[in-house]
């Protein structure tokens, strides 16, 4: 599924990381958006990154990347 901006910001932010607002969190996901913009050095602004845990390897990877628009 791919989320819009305006989706995201309406959420509540579950946790803050280092660049990032954890937006959705499952047992088998997560949705970030990032707060760090193209002037940061990102390809685009809001990105939002996808993670899904990998069970063989027991950890959590990256799934897809793209700008919220």
């Amino acid at each position: 599924m791919k989320y819009t901006l305006k989706q995201l910001e309406k959420l509540p932010t579950i946790r803050v990381g280092h660049t990032d607002d954890l937006k959705i969190e499952s047992g088998i996901g997560h949705v970030w958006l990032s707060r760090m913009t193209v002037e940061d050095g990102m390809p685009y602004d809001n990105q939002v990154t996808i993670e899904l845990f990998d069970n063989k390897k027991g950890q959590w990877v990256i799934k897809k990347q793209y700008e919220a628009l």
